[in-house]
């Protein structure tokens, strides 16, 4: 499986990484910069860092790359007019991503 990097990627501070997998084939779907400490309820376009998905162009829906199962259906939210994606709460399992320079300082 190839990752495509995300050109809408923009950084931000005060952010971790999350791992965004498929909760029926565990297949990798996407790494997201989350800002918040809440549920993921939905993806910001310009925080998925890369995905198996390629994002030069706009899916209308993302889905597993191997099994073919929803995991989200893109929308315009109606806060801040983005194109973001809300995600199916059962359809994906999240883990936090620790970085690799943080891991090897602790030690």
């Amino acid at each position: 499986m190839k990752i495509h990097k995300n050109p809408h990627y923009k950084k931000l501070r005060g952010s971790h990484i999350l791992e965004i997998r498929c909760a029926f084939c565990k297949s990798f779907v996407a790494n997201y910069q989350k800002v918040t400490k809440g549920n993921l309820v939905k993806m910001h376009i310009d925080r998925i860092i890369e995905s198996s998905l390629n994002f030069s162009q706009l899916h209308g829906a993302l889905f597993c790359p191997v099994c073919g199962e929803r995991i989200a259906t893109r929308y315009t939210a109606k806060i801040d007019k983005k194109e973001v994606y809300r995600l199916v709460p059962s359809a994906f399992n999240k883990k936090r991503v620790v970085n690799e320079r943080l891991k090897e300082d602790a030690e």
